[in-house]
C-alpha cells in the first residue's frame, strides 16, 4: 500500500473512534421549553452529568428548584445548563410562571448513596442557541470518517496499478 491511501485508512480509523467514543461518554439531556412547558417533564442523569434547558418560547423562563439551582432567565432561543454533582430528587419551577414544573432525578455513581445529597448541582456556563447535545459533532465526525473511507476506496480503485 502507498503511503496515500494509508494516511487517509488511518485518518478514518481514527474518526471512527472519536464517533465511537462521543457516542459512549454523551450522556447529557436535553430538556426543551415550548408552549409554556418542559418536556420531558422528568429528566433522569447520572452523578456528573449535565442537563440542559432550550428555550423555544419567545418569553423568557427559568429552571428554578429553591436551594438546590437556578439557571436564571432563559430567553426565547437560548440554553442554559446545570450539572449535577451529588444524587438526588429534584423539583423545579419556572419561577416566572409557576404553573410550569418539572424533575431532575439524578442516579447516584455506583456504590454510592442513592438518598438526597445537601451539595447542590453546579450551573455551567449558558450556552445561548445550543442544546449542548453532541449529536451535531457525531453527525459531523460520522460524515467526515465515511468521506475519508470513501476517499480511499476511490483512490484505491483510481490508482490501481493495472496489469
Amino acid at each position: 500500500m502507498d503511503r496515500r491511501r494509508l494516511s487517509f485508512m488511518a485518518a478514518g480509523a481514527v474518526v471512527a473512534m472519536l464517533v465511537a467514543a462521543g457516542t459512549a461518554v454523551a450522556a447529557d439531556q436535553a430538556v426543551t421549553i415550548a408552549g409554556f412547558a418542559f418536556s420531558p417533564k422528568t429528566v433522569t442523569v447520572n452523578v456528573g452529568d449535565t442537563v440542559t434547558w432550550t428555550n423555544n418560547d419567545t418569553v423568557t423562563h427559568t429552571a428554578t428548584s429553591a436551594g438546590n439551582f437556578d439557571t436564571g432567565s432563559i430567553g426565547g432561543g437560548a440554553s442554559k445548563s446545570v450539572t449535577f454533582q451529588t444524587a438526588g430528587t429534584f423539583a423545579y419551577v419556572c419561577s416566572i410562571h409557576s404553573s410550569m414544573t418539572g424533575t431532575v432525578v439524578v442516579r447516584a455513581a455506583s456504590g454510592g448513596s442513592t438518598g438526597r445529597s445537601t451539595t447542590p448541582p453546579t450551573d455551567t456556563v449558558p450556552s445561548y442557541g445550543s442544546s449542548n447535545d453532541d449529536s451535531g459533532l457525531t453527525v459531523t465526525l460520522s460524515i467526515l470518517g465515511l468521506s475519508l473511507m470513501a476517499g480511499v476506496v476511490i483512490a484505491d480503485r483510481r490508482y490501481r496499478p493495472k496489469g
